[in-house]
């Protein structure tokens, strides 16, 4: 096999209806033998003749170990049972006449960061490298900010305990995440996706910035570096630095219990109808937890180095905006729903230099971005960076309501990237959207990161 080429593989059908989708689907897998190399092969004529245009659209994802007797056997299942326009199951993506309206990227913040995250899709993304150089150029300390998101295999749990911890401190966690939601953002655009609207999750909206091309990707990394170390000195400064903690209950409750109780805690996260975020002084959080604990109230204390979102970061707040003087806001039809109004960001450059220099000490209120983004249109969201966390929470957001929540990451690293980034694919397409299927697969980049 080619060591450059994934082993994993994209096969994707459409036509008029189910019955000519099925004949299709039959006349590849009695066309191909139980040797991978002949489906790979058959697979580039499959994705030719795709697309997404058409009214019935079936894809898989298919590897090595893959039976094809089994998955022919599930698909045609899939194709005879599904009652639903969409239907998916392992590995298998149906659509049926339905297309998506529009698409939004979401952003993750501080917290979703991961040794090694995104360490396949580096090596199959174009400009990846480039992408790395130029964060380690804005990072520009003793270490490169590549090689503590990337450093060399732990041997031992202490070691990888160490590497976890190193990754997780403010001023190395959050350039670290820009960088690899970047590759990400650069991988799905190597496919033809691209987004109609953007938000970003507390420096996610930094992300959001840049990907909507309001940012240059130079004054991206320069914000991000400034952001995480003013961010990392407001928590090392004299008196209360503060902290903070994720609350599950009713997001409406939340705020009466703090003014039940008198403390000096404000909701500076609205992240889903039934989660948030308390930030305050580290005595009035650890009442809180208390009273919490009293009430039955599933409570968490975050690690983070201050209480983030709060008045208690002016330090960080102030040179941050100074630092926002020295770039420019460029124009871009494409909307960035700001964290701190939930609509998208002002076209004017002042304004939304004022905006973003807010936005330390401002609440995060994520569920108006969510819902404001499908009330615009957005139905469909992909989530661009590590973990799944703002996907879980999109889905909690719009619950019932006819939409879709896909990440990237889906699987945090826990399975290779390049079939993460397959089964995306797969799933934008079988919605309808038009992937740019016929560069399946990627080359693998020889000397990335393994």
């Amino acid at each position: 096999m080619n060591p450059n080429r994934p082993q994993t593989e994209i096969v994707a059908f459409s036509a008029a209806n189910r019955e000519a989708v099925k004949k299709r689907v039959k006349d590849f897998f009695d066309s191909v033998s139980t040797d991978f190399e002949s489906i790979q092969k058959q697979a580039r004529l499959a994705q030719s003749q795709f697309s997404a245009s058409d009214a019935c659209r079936l894809l898989m994802v298919l590897e090595p170990d893959t039976s094809p007797a089994a998955v022919k056997e599930k698909a045609l299942h899939h194709l005879d049972h599904t009652a639903a326009i969409d239907g998916t199951e392992k590995n298998i993506y149906f659509g049926e006449n339905r297309t998506y309206r529009k698409i939004g990227f979401v952003f993750p913040g501080q917290g979703s960061q991961y040794v090694r995250m995104g360490a396949d899709l580096v090596r199959c993304c174009r400009g990846a490298d480039e992408i790395l150089k130029q964060a380690d150029a804005a990072f520009d300390q003793n270490a490169r900010l590549s090689a503590i998101i990337f450093p060399n295999p732990a041997d031992s749990k202490d070691e990888l305990k160490s590497q976890e911890d190193r990754l997780r401190q403010t001023e190395m966690a959050q350039p670290a995440i820009g960088a690899i939601s970047l590759v990400m953002r650069g991988c799905l655009s190597n496919f033809s996706v691209s987004p109609d609207a953007v938000c970003g999750h507390s420096y996610g909206e930094l992300t959001a910035l840049h990907a909507a091309g309001r940012i240059s990707r130079e004054d991206f990394f320069r914000l991000s570096v400034a952001r995480g170390r003013y961010m990392a000195k407001a928590g090392e400064q004299q008196g209360e630095a503060g902290t903070m903690m994720a609350v599950k209950a009713p997001i409406d409750e939340i705020p009466k219990l703090i003014a039940d109780y008198g403390l000096d805690i404000i909701l500076a996260n609205r992240n889903s109808p039934d989660q948030g975020v308390l930030s305050g002084p580290t005595p009035d959080i650890e009442k809180m937890h208390g009273v919490l604990k009293e009430n039955h109230i599933r409570a968490i204390r975050l690690p983070v180095a201050a209480a983030f979102h709060s008045r208690l970061v002016e330090s960080a707040a102030r040179p941050f905006q100074h630092t926002l003087q020295t770039i420019d806001f460029l124009a871009s039809d494409i909307p960035v729903y700001s964290n701190t109004t939930g609509r998208p960001y002002p076209t004017d450059d002042e304004a939304a230099k004022q905006l973003l220099g807010r936005h330390l000490t401002n609440p995060i209120h994520f569920i108006d971005d969510i819902e404001t983004m499908y009330a615009d249109g957005v139905d469909m969201f992909i989530e661009v960076g590590p973990k799944t966390v703002l996907t879980g929470l999109i889905r909690s957001i719009l619950k019932d309501r006819d939409h879709a929540a896909i990440a990237l990451d889906a699987s945090s690293g826990k399975k290779p990237g390049i079939r993460d980034l397959a089964n995306t694919l797969c799933q934008l397409a079988a919605s309808g959207y038009p992937v740019d299927l016929n560069r399946w697969p990627p080359q693998l980049a020889a000397g990335a990161p393994q």
